[in-house]
């Protein structure tokens, strides 16, 4: 399991180093590792549809966020807001994740791919 989260890391800071702009597009679950890869996004987009919700679940069976959870979230929501995810694995809808930082910008479902790509060009 190290090696893997070794392998993730590694993976991530070649990307980065390409200076290339990374907008993670959510619609539906975006838990664990899916947040996780989300918070080394440039920019994060969701979506209003019922089924979209951001968290870290994987506390909730003992294990802490392995590919940079624990390090990019506070540095966008804060300690506070960070620490009652991380501790309880709460998860957010995508208006409190608006609001505490989480996410840049809450669209309509029909809207997320033209809202990614507005954004890509614009960066």
């Amino acid at each position: 399991l190290k090696d893997l989260t070794m392998k993730a890391h590694e993976f991530f800071a070649e990307v980065k180093k390409n200076k290339i702009p990374f907008i993670a597009a959510i619609n539906g679950a975006c838990l664990g590792g899916g947040l996780e890869w989300a918070l080394y996004c440039d920019y994060r987009i969701a979506t209003t549809n019922s089924k979209t919700v951001l968290g870290l679940p994987e506390v909730k069976l003992g294990l802490l966020p392995g590919m940079g959870g624990t390090y990019h979230l506070p540095k966008l929501v804060g300690l506070p807001a960070a620490l009652d995810m991380i501790l309880t694995g709460k998860n957010v809808r995508p208006g409190k994740a608006k609001k505490m930082g989480l996410v840049d910008l809450v669209v309509d479902e029909s809207m997320l791919e033209k809202a990614a790509i507005q954004q890509a060009i614009g960066m």
